[in-house]
């Protein structure tokens, strides 16, 4: 049985986003034939040991990185203690798998959260076979837009200028991009960053959103068309989500149309502002601000909803376009980043980024013609839920498993043959 390290500082079960990513590729690759020894922060012990100690995954053995007290107390602080906690946990994660490797002797190396391609991996170290990514992180929200970000554009400003720093200061950046036997990226916008470093070599594509078998429903979801045409939008409240955004375009749809668009989401930044953009674009008859709620209550609001509307102005891949069409509903977006790849013309409707007048006008016009086209959009959802059908992320990881996987090591173990001949010839 292969022995595979997994680097995942983020890995929490029954958790979204990078956290579900990481115990979701530690828990399927040790389902299929692998021993898999998963590096992480000591955040999801308690509920890891739990199940492990349950006996499920009998193949996946996690270790926890230990840092000192000071050093997490800079993880909340700002984004650039964020950063320096990840980077400090990454050297950590390093020497305790350097140890690791001395009692396992692994085969490769695979790091997968963060899938940030800036923040890099210090697993390039153990000049093992190793695999980097998906990683994101070439995308930038667009400043002709930063109003959507109030007070937090000056946050969203240092996030890139960092960013743009590490990519010549932090070696697990460089070192792991110009390094890693097989680099994966999530988006074009990575690939484009990533290629400046990788001019000459091929540099694998593959979406780091996914869905489990038991969120996707087994048959489509029938939408049948009412009077009023229901939007939907989910997701955290933050600055960089835009869903004042949203709301604004609402205001600017024809007053005939009956509309209306329900808010799934309570925590964040930008929560207490939420009453006050209804009040302004004056949509409180069109508006129902439901809160936050469970992962698995969301789904009764895919299953009511006509259109899913999604205005991020910053985002590498994201789930909940995966989720949306997993309801065969069909999308609303910009024409920007990971979502611009999600969505194509048979899926939805995606709006280009010209200024802010264009891009309100453009969604309200957007929202309008779902309205007036019942049979187009329903036949976008089915395109969206026949999508989402390949986006499964048993089917995503078997890619490294049956591919990626056999690939590194097959070139691994050739150089090591070609290494052994040519030192007997010498002899």
């Amino acid at each position: 049985m292969k022995k595979v390290l997994l680097s995942a500082y983020a890995c929490l079960p029954n958790h979204g986003s990078e956290e579900g990513t990481g115990w979701t590729y530690a828990t399927t690759l040790s389902m299929n034939d692998l021993e898999v020894h998963c590096l992480t922060k000591k955040d999801g012990q308690v509920a890891i040991d739990q199940i492990l100690g349950n006996g499920f995954f009998p193949n996946l053995i996690v270790h926890y990185v230990m840092l000192p007290d000071w050093v997490d107390k800079f993880c909340n602080f700002n984004i650039i203690g964020m950063y320096f906690h990840y980077l400090y946990w990454q050297w950590s994660a390093m020497k305790l798998a350097r140890q690791l490797d001395q009692a396992h002797h692994f085969d490769l190396v695979h790091h997968v959260t963060y899938g940030s391609i800036q923040l890099g991996s210090f697993m390039y170290k153990l000049r093992k076979p190793f695999i980097f990514g998906p990683v994101g992180g070439g995308q930038r929200a667009p400043k002709n837009l930063k109003r959507y970000f109030g007070q937090y554009w000056s946050r969203e400003w240092l996030r890139d200028v960092v960013s743009l720093i590490l990519q010549y200061v932090n070696p697990g950046f460089y070192k792991s991009v110009a390094t890693a036997d097989r680099l994966v990226v999530t988006n074009l916008d990575t690939y484009e960053l990533a290629k400046k470093l990788r001019p000459n070599l091929a540099i694998d594509r593959i979406w780091d959103a996914g869905l489990s078998r038991a969120f996707l429903p087994v048959h489509p979801t029938e939408h049948y068309p009412d009077t009023t045409l229901k939007l939907l939008w989910t997701g955290r409240l933050l600055p960089r989500k835009a869903l004042e955004l949203t709301i604004q375009a609402l205001g600017k749809v024809d007053p005939s149309i009956s509309i209306m668009l329900t808010i799934v989401g309570g925590k964040g930044e930008m929560a207490e502002q939420v009453p006050q953009y209804i009040e302004h674009y004056g949509v409180q008859n069109r508006v129902n601000w439901v809160g936050h709620v469970s992962y698995q209550a969301v789904k009764k609001f895919y299953e009511q909803s006509d259109v899913f509307f999604f205005t991020s102005l910053r985002d590498s891949c994201p789930h909940q376009l995966l989720e949306a069409m997993a309801y065969s509903l069909p999308v609303v977006t910009l024409n920007l980043h990971g979502q611009a790849e999600l969505v194509d013309e048979t899926r939805g409707l995606r709006v280009q980024v010209v200024d802010e007048a264009q891009v309100v006008s453009d969604l309200a016009r957007a929202i309008e013609w779902m309205y007036a086209h019942p049979t187009e959009r329903m036949a976008m959802g089915q395109a969206g839920y026949e999508f989402a059908q390949t986006q499964v992320w048993e089917t995503k990881i078997r890619t490294f498993i049956d591919e990626i996987y056999p690939a590194v090591l097959s070139k691994t173990e050739t150089y090591s043959i070609s290494s052994q001949t040519r030192v007997k010839h010498n002899n």
